[in-house]
């Protein structure tokens, strides 16, 4: 169950948004949507099943946090770091990821249709025959680790 409503984090980027801590913060579950997160520390995060379509999370940090089942349809994830955050089944349809930092990240599932992933990084990711990868997506580039189902 989330800590934190949505007022709650609208409140905390109205007071400071570049001060933006949530760290191993509960959020699973919460309507983030179009809010600009961008520069947060969201590291160690429980975000799963949480929605954050259309969200601006330019920079932020996403180490390690738990993303699964997350709707990240349109977001901005721009030189954003998901260094080991778990992105099992994530809708990331139309999500910009590019400069972002994925490297030991898992896709599992992931679908990242009509996504932008101009000079991500992508070593080390995990992924299976269920990760939908962008159209003209070069998997080989990348030290991807496919499961075999």
């Amino acid at each position: 169950m989330a800590e934190l409503t949505r007022q709650d984090i609208i409140k905390l980027i109205a007071i400071g948004r570049h001060s933006l801590c949530l760290r191993g913060a509960d959020l699973s579950g919460l309507d983030l949507s179009y809010l600009d997160l961008s520069d947060a520390d969201l590291s160690h995060t429980n975000l799963e099943k949480a929605n954050l379509a259309h969200a601006w999370l330019h920079q932020v940090g996403l180490f390690k946090a738990d993303l699964t089942e997350a709707n990240l349809t349109g977001v901005i994830l721009r030189c954003a770091e998901l260094v080991g955050a778990n992105l099992t089944n994530a809708n990331l349809s139309q999500a910009d990821l590019s400069q972002a930092t994925l490297c030991g990240a898992t896709l599992s599932g992931a679908n990242l249709t009509k996504s932008v992933c101009n000079g991500a990084n992508f070593d080390g990711v995990q992924a299976n025959a269920e990760t939908i990868w962008p159209e003209a997506f070069d998997t080989r580039q990348f030290d991807l680790v496919v499961e075999s189902n």
